[in-house]
């Protein structure tokens, strides 16, 4: 850990290192428990904020709003492929940054990490995602009651393919999004599962 802690020292020899050995620090993030915190320091992430350089999850929370009370990340296979994904649309409106795992040891190392100096780290392409202030809620409530009976026509047409329809907290642009369930798979790993019927939720637009 010493070494590791003299190499973070200087930006250009930890970004050699990250480079030779960051899937070894993810992995030991994945296998080490003891250590896991400690080498929670050293990871870097592209982020919604910053897609030309990996930034640290110290320097994350260090630019969190003050009613952010959490860590957000969504995992996918490229950068290009999630930069502009609808899970972001509001996040990015509420000027809410997100960490961009396109490793794909990330999402196993993440899992296992669960929380970052006191902060939750939460999958923004998970059902649970809890955005809103007191009166946000409200009027989505109150909305999704009146659009009962649409979510239930929606989820009839669809059938089994999904496991419920739902006004969404979470789009503000498009029309719809397919949501993991809290403990489903990551999208990466769900688009690959072939015929084995997953988890998911549709999420409808709030209008």
């Amino acid at each position: 850990m010493d070494v590791l802690s003299e190499i973070a020292e200087d930006k250009d020899n930890l970004a050699k290192f990250y480079e030779a050995f960051g899937k070894n620090l993810k992995l030991g993030i994945h296998e080490d428990t003891q250590n896991r915190s400690k080498l929670a320091e050293f990871l870097r992430f592209f982020s919604t904020k910053s897609t030309e350089e990996q930034i640290s999850l110290k320097d994350y929370i260090t630019c969190m709003p003050e009613i952010q009370k959490s860590i957000y990340y969504l995992t996918g296979e490229s950068l290009a492929s999630v930069r502009d994904s609808p899970f972001l649309e509001v996040l990015k409106k509420k000027g809410f940054e997100v960490l961009l795992l396109v490793d794909p040891i990330d999402e196993y190392a993440i899992t296992q990490l669960k929380e970052f100096d006191g902060k939750k780290l939460i999958c923004v392409s998970k059902e649970g995602l809890e955005l809103e202030e007191t009166e946000e809620k409200k009027a989505r409530e109150e909305e999704a009651t009146a659009f009962t009976e649409l979510c239930t026509t929606v989820k009839d047409t669809l059938g089994d393919k999904v496991e419920k329809v739902v006004v969404s907290n979470r789009i503000t642009n498009s029309p719809c999004v397919l949501v993991t369930g809290q403990f489903g798979w990551f999208q990466r790993r769900r688009r690959h599962c072939g015929t084995r019927r997953c988890r998911r939720t549709w999420h409808q637009r709030r209008h």
